[in-house]
């Protein structure tokens, strides 16, 4: 097809002449390339917030005391001429899901290479009391200094020092949520009723908030007061969280410790599966939403275009009575096509880096119901959300120029001038 500026030219001039209608195609393809860079922007920044938030303060690997292959049960065994029947007792009836022997089971994780630091933990379902408000709280004891290592406690502290809960041993600390609920402050007195009936009494010695309201709802003590109140003995532990040193290998982390210590563990992607399942199922709904608006954008091109070579078939004519061929005759209008889609993507480009840096900026309410608690709108900043919406736009506008372009190229100049059209 050749090409030359007086295609452009005479391209250029024809949208011209139908001003409104060209600005109204270009409005339609810019609102477009804007709302689609927004919405992918919006879903991508919450995306991956919620994913640094989980990879910098959560264990990136967490071993419970569920078993990967069951104990063998109790059994009846019989000696070889039946005279008499032997019973093997293996496990308690009362058998928790707990990490036994923690202390060993520590060290064997340790040792790999892989693996950077490891936090043992107990957890327990407890009911918190303070002034007349009474809630169910999930607690967990932890050591302090190491547990600091992987959810960063002492970089998130809005009162208190983290420091002092590993020097109060009936001390406690507060999720910023639960702080709320109770409207407990640093230095208040508060009773904890175990699942046994017994009341501890214990002091508040800093609240802390990351963000994340799975965390934010929690509470800690030290291990040993964990291990009291929920009924553990020293040596077990509900939990043990686990960073690594290389975040990709995580899955071959978990695999080991499964195969070595037959407790299961379970990556952070596992677990916040379902949360990323989420996103992406918005992700997906808001895209194809975004996919019709762009659609129409695309059908106002066309529109602009057939009326175009209804209105200019004796121009048309004139043209190939001159010598214009008909790939030259398709390119002006595949040309009108394309100058609209891409003044359209760039005042559209323009328009969508302004709304998400207003956006951004604009503060907001959060919510506990949300999985990650912020004073802003998360909003993603990457070009190619900038390069694939105008490559969208790009391609749904030629291919709607595809078909008034060809029934130009298409028209008679002998009926035109003769009148017979």
């Amino acid at each position: 097809m050749k090409f030359n500026y007086h295609l452009i030219m005479i391209a250029f001039r024809q949208l011209r002449n139908r001003k409104r209608q060209t600005f109204l195609t270009l409005l339609g393809i810019s609102v477009g390339v804007m709302v689609l860079i927004t919405a992918v922007s919006l879903m991508d920044g919450l995306l991956q917030s919620f994913i640094q938030k989980i990879v910098e303060i959560a264990p990136h690997v967490i071993v419970s005391g569920e078993k990967v292959k069951p104990t063998v049960p109790d059994q009846l065994v019989a000696s070889g001429n039946g005279t008499h029947v032997t019973f093997i007792k293996n496990v308690s009836r009362d058998d928790q899901e707990v990490i036994k022997n923690y202390p060993r089971v520590e060290s064997l994780i340790a040792s790999d290479s892989l693996v950077q630091l490891v936090s043992p933990s107990v957890s327990t379902d407890v009911i918190g009391m303070f002034g007349t408000v009474s809630e169910p709280i999930q607690l967990f004891g932890i050591i302090p200094h190491v547990e600091d290592g992987i959810e960063k406690f002492s970089q998130n502290m809005v009162s208190g020092n983290f420091d002092e809960l590993g020097r109060t041993p009936d001390g406690i600390m507060l999720g910023s949520t639960t702080a709320k609920d109770f409207t407990a402050q640093v230095g208040d007195r508060m009773q904890i009723v175990s699942p046994s009936g017994r009341i501890y009494s214990v002091r508040v010695v800093g609240i802390f908030m990351t963000g994340i309201n799975d965390i934010d709802d929690n509470c800690y003590v030290n291990i040993r007061l964990g291990q009291n109140i929920g009924g553990f003995s020293p040596d077990e532990a509900s939990n043990l969280y686990i960073r690594v040193k290389d975040l990709p290998k995580d899955t071959l982390v978990a695999k080991t410790i499964e195969r070595e210590t037959n407790y299961k563990a379970i990556t952070w992607e596992e677990k916040a599966a379902s949360v990323v399942a989420l996103f992406k199922m918005i992700s997906g709904i808001v895209y194809f939403l975004v996919f019709f608006v762009i659609m129409v954008a695309g059908f106002g091109v066309a529109n602009v275009l057939i009326t175009n070579v209804l209105e200019k078939a004796r121009d048309i004519a004139i043209l190939k009575s001159l010598g214009f061929k008909k790939s030259e005759i398709t390119w002006i209008y595949l040309a009108q096509g394309l100058i609209v889609a891409l003044v359209g993507a760039a005042v559209g480009c323009l328009l969508g880096y302004v709304l998400i840096e207003v956006m951004s900026s604009i503060p907001m309410a959060s919510s506990s119901a949300s999985a990650i608690r912020t004073d802003r709108l998360m909003m993603g900043k990457s070009p190619m959300y900038f390069i694939g919406a105008s490559m969208f736009a790009l391609i749904v506008s030629l291919i709607a120029a595809v078909g008034p372009s060809r029934n130009a190229a298409k028209v008679n100049p002998v009926e035109i001038l003769r009148g017979e059209r």
